[in-house]
């Protein structure tokens, strides 16, 4: 029987079976081939940084799930630097990459290197922080995180007080985490937000800024930091300064979590899940690749809050 390239094109499809998560509306697992079978499929992913446990973890499942599915991962770091990262996306489409995973080291900056890719036939999948111009974005509900983070602190504090926001770079997740939250404080009459100041989303970053704040603002009662490596720094700041705060974060990383057990000064964090997070971006972009274009744009994953409560049944991720 003669083989037509409908034919070819339909037995290749049946190799490259996908299976996603429900949680994304899909079913499965997903397996990777490249033309006839013969080559793993190329897969370029990028993310942020190499320093954030979460970005860490993201990376280590890409090239780990990829290699289960028989993909080919070409793995990289941004370190925060748009134009770098830019450079990472033209890379991938010279490789000839199938798809691009990102998570953005900024939203917007991103754009047009994502919009290139995109025009040259590469679907790119938006994973963690949304990437203008992205085939399709998943990401945590970080809204709801924000939210529920925020809800935690209002009511651990009766109510009332003073908080600091230790915000973060300009990327979709921050900016919504801190959407949600001020929505959430905004409830509260008696609760004032006295300052909101960026950080770096990290430890490091987080110390020098809580420490300004808690200078400037003695009788501060409680923060909120944008993902927990921030809140290690914040809780560093406050420990040194003698300040009795409360904190809560988003993440669901050990660093918070293990304060949150030992009744540290962390009270609360926002749980999501890199690994998945990145085996879902990887499952879809296997299946819009073999031609299923997704239902949604943006698909949105919601967080669990950890506290004092049920720390002791949560197993964090990293």
């Amino acid at each position: 029987m003669k083989t037509t390239r409908k034919n070819m094109i339909a037995n290749v499809s049946v190799i490259a079976a996908v299976c996603v998560f429900g949680s994304v509306g899909l079913t499965g697992c997903a397996t990777a081939s490249g033309a006839a079978g013969d080559r793993p499929m190329k897969i370029g992913v990028t993310v942020a940084n190499s320093t954030n446990p979460f970005f860490q973890q993201e990376s280590k499942t890409a090239e780990s799930y990829g290699k289960s599915v028989g993909a080919e991962v070409l793995s990289q770091v941004a370190n925060e630097d748009v134009q770098t990262q830019s450079n990472q996306i033209d890379q991938f489409i010279t490789a000839g990459v199938k798809f691009i995973v990102i998570d953005a080291a900024d939203t917007d900056g991103v754009g047009p290197a994502v919009k290139r890719a995109v025009s040259a036939g590469i679907p790119v999948i938006g994973v963690d922080n949304q990437s203008k111009n992205a085939t399709v974005n998943i990401t945590t509900d970080n809204k709801q995180a924000g939210e529920i983070s925020c809800r935690s602190l209002a009511d651990k504090l009766g109510g009332k007080g003073k908080i600091a926001i230790l915000n973060g770079t300009p990327v979709s997740a921050v900016d919504d985490r801190v959407t949600g939250c001020k929505g959430i404080l905004g409830q509260y009459p008696d609760i004032k937000i006295v300052a909101d100041q960026r950080g770096e989303n990290s430890r490091d970053s987080a110390l020098p800024i809580a420490t300004d704040i808690l200078t400037a603002n003695p009788d501060l009662d409680g923060f909120f930091a944008i993902n927990d490596p921030s809140a290690v720094g914040v809780q560093l700041a406050a420990e040194q300064k003698g300040a009795s705060v409360v904190i809560t974060s988003v993440d669901g990383a050990s660093s918070a979590t293990d304060a949150i057990a030992a009744g540290g000064l962390i009270t609360a964090t926002a749980a999501q899940d890199p690994a998945a997070l990145m085996r879902q971006a990887i499952d879809l972009g296997i299946s819009i690749v073999n031609g299923k274009e997704p239902d949604q744009k943006v698909i949105l994953v919601p967080t669990e809050l950890v506290d004092a409560s049920n720390v002791a049944k949560y197993k964090p991720w990293g």
